[in-house]
């Protein structure tokens, strides 16, 4: 994925939670700010946010993959929304998609193999 891709989810992204949930200062809303940690959704909202992502970036969010590593932050999202895209294009195209480096290292800490301790435990939040 291009970085115009990745920023072009971060801005839809930003306005999805600007208007879909409270955000009492939109300016405020930083990229690598944590959407759990700062009170912007919790466990109901993420499933609300991964029903968003599906429809309107057109990728399959499994279970296993609704966790604060992927979606706990604007930037997070970003990065796993384009990672999601650009591996269905390998798929389709049968060969490798050149990706951004869009890695999501923020100031909830995880990046490089790091645990996010503080974080909310997703793992028995299922859509449906």
């Amino acid at each position: 994925m291009q970085i115009e891709d990745n920023q072009e989810v971060r801005r839809e992204v930003r306005e999805y939670l600007v208007s879909s949930f409270y955000v009492a200062d939109a300016d405020t809303l930083t990229d690598s700010g944590s959407l759990l940690k700062n009170g912007i959704i919790d466990e109901t909202g993420m499933l609300e946010m991964v029903a968003f992502l599906e429809s309107t970036f057109g990728v399959k969010i499994g279970d296993e993959e609704i966790a604060p590593e992927n979606l706990d932050s604007i930037a997070r999202v970003a990065a796993f929304v384009c990672r999601k895209k650009a591996a269905a294009a390998e798929a389709d195209l049968g060969e490798p998609v050149e990706e951004a480096d869009d890695e999501a290292v923020d100031e909830v800490g995880v990046g490089h193999g790091s645990h996010v301790p503080d974080a909310i435990e997703l793992d028995h939040v299922h859509p449906g």
